[in-house]
């Protein structure tokens, strides 16, 4: 009776292994959503990554549809197999949470199908610090300038070490003099007022304040901005607030610049939504701005990049 019993067990079990075998090598569509981080404050950047699996000859359209995430500040994202990233501007003071994450994709006979997954949610920290509610406001103060002791010690010692690596450089070229055969290729650098100008060009390109994605450009052209002036001038721009900006500007033509990105500051913390057209006009006088800080000859091509924006 023993081996009977095993043979009609065997049967039994058979046809449900063929089929978790088939399972597993040919999962089901489907799609997920996860986010980098659990908690953040306003104002960071966090990573939204949604993996999906497509059904056998299906694909996804040259634009991906994604819908869950009308009501967020979108950066950008990245389109990878089975995975889209995408890079979202925390702006809310109190609660951030998607919709129902959805993602369209067109059958192999060319119709239009959804996938989709529950909304995820993250807790954004106060910046009043663990007891939000007895914290006290105060008034900002001007701006004290400071001679620190510990500073002076740090960049006579950057000093030195800079001496040091030149030494060394003027050495190791002294030796290298007399071989010919080797020859070192520098690519130099794009400077400056070329990187920013250009990064100014693909951001308005890119359409975010057409889109309604007016705290995603602004953030972005403020950073821009910031970054460019700490190249011309020397000091970390892009890590001070507004005010701190104001007080370290010594160049008059400078000065142009504060109107902007006092603006940004309010699109991104008081939610103010300029029109297009003091937009279109604070991206004019960023590339002016740019252009009247770069050396003579380099004047003509930006000229020409402002015309076309101005168009």
């Amino acid at each position: 009776m023993r081996p009977l019993t095993l043979f009609i067990l065997s049967i039994l079990i058979w046809p449900s292994l063929l089929w978790s075998q088939d399972d597993a090598m040919n999962p089901k569509p489907g799609l997920t959503a996860s986010i980098d981080r659990n908690t953040v404050r306003v104002g960071s950047i966090v990573v939204l990554s949604i993996g999906y699996r497509l059904p056998e000859g299906a694909s996804l359209p040259a634009d991906p549809e994604i819908k869950g995430l009308e009501d967020m500040s979108v950066m950008d994202f990245q389109v990878e197999p089975d995975k889209i990233r995408i890079r979202v501007l925390i702006d809310k003071l109190d609660s951030w949470k998607t919709g129902p994450i959805s993602l369209s994709y067109l059958e192999k006979e060319g119709n239009t199908r959804t996938l989709a997954t529950d909304p995820i949610s993250l807790t954004i920290l106060s910046s009043l610090g663990e007891d939000a509610e007895e914290a006290q406001l105060k008034p900002i103060q001007g701006i004290i300038p400071t001679r620190n002791l510990i500073l002076t010690y740090l960049y006579l010692a950057a000093g030195l070490f800079g001496a040091s690596i030149i030494t060394v450089l003027a050495l190791m070229w002294w030796y290298k003099k007399g071989r010919p055969d080797e020859v070192s290729v520098i690519i130099p650098e794009d400077p400056p007022h070329v990187l920013a100008k250009r990064e100014i060009e693909e951001l308005n390109a890119r359409m975010l304040f057409e889109k309604g994605h007016f705290k995603a450009f602004y953030f972005r052209f403020s950073e821009i901005l910031r970054r460019y002036l700490e190249a011309l001038r020397g000091f970390p721009a892009a890590e001070f607030t507004t005010e701190e900006i104001a007080a370290c500007i010594r160049e008059e033509q400078d000065r142009m610049l504060l109107p902007m990105l006092q603006q940004a500051d309010l699109v991104k913390f008081a939610d103010t939504i300029p029109t297009p057209d003091r937009k279109e006009q604070e991206v004019r006088w960023a590339l002016t701005y740019i252009r009247e800080t770069v050396p003579d000859p380099e004047a003509g091509n930006l000229t020409d990049g402002l015309k076309g924006v101005a168009q």
